[in-house]
């Protein structure tokens, strides 16, 4: 019999395992970032009194073997509330095994729970593993996108400017 996925909320004591998780995902395309993950910083903003993100952990065979976080975000063409899939990782050894379906449909089903209409998320360029996984579910081209991010130096410089 093959062993069913567990998906649920992660728990104060697992943010030591939650953020070697994170840890695993942040370091897969090259060096690590520049801060890493920690049992704190997991306690702190996404387990605490103010979650700041939906996080979900999976078990398999009696341990976490992955992990989803999501955020809700306004959806203006939509006209509705979308949650922003964050971050999805299953481990190597658990992969094809059920539990990255099994995140992302308990993340919709929350999502649906809160009133959004739709799941978002980006794909890293290169990254055909995913691509394969995400069109699996349904997922759909949105066609014309392209991710940018403000950060560092440029971040604070734009902050800066703020009108008066």
């Amino acid at each position: 019999m093959t062993p069913r996925v567990h998906v649920r909320p992660a728990r104060p004591e697992e943010a030591a395992a939650v953020a070697a998780l994170f840890n695993a995902l942040n370091s897969m395309d090259g060096p690590p970032p520049p801060v890493a993950m920690t049992a704190e910083a997991v306690r702190r903003d996404l387990l605490g009194a103010e979650p700041r993100a939906v996080l979900l952990v999976a078990e398999l065979d009696g341990g976490l073997v992955g992990f989803v976080t999501g955020n809700t975000v306004y959806d203006s063409v939509r006209a509705a509330d979308a949650v922003f899939l964050n971050d999805l990782y299953v481990v190597p050894e658990a992969r094809r095994r059920g539990a990255g379906r099994a995140l992302v449909a308990r993340l919709a089903a929350t999502a649906r729970r809160r009133g959004a209409g739709c799941l978002w998320w980006g794909v890293d360029l290169g990254d055909d593993e995913a691509l394969r996984f995400y069109e699996a579910l349904g997922a759909e081209d949105e066609g014309g996108f392209v991710g940018r991010i403000l950060v560092g130096p440029a971040f604070e410089a734009l902050a800066m400017q703020e009108p008066g």
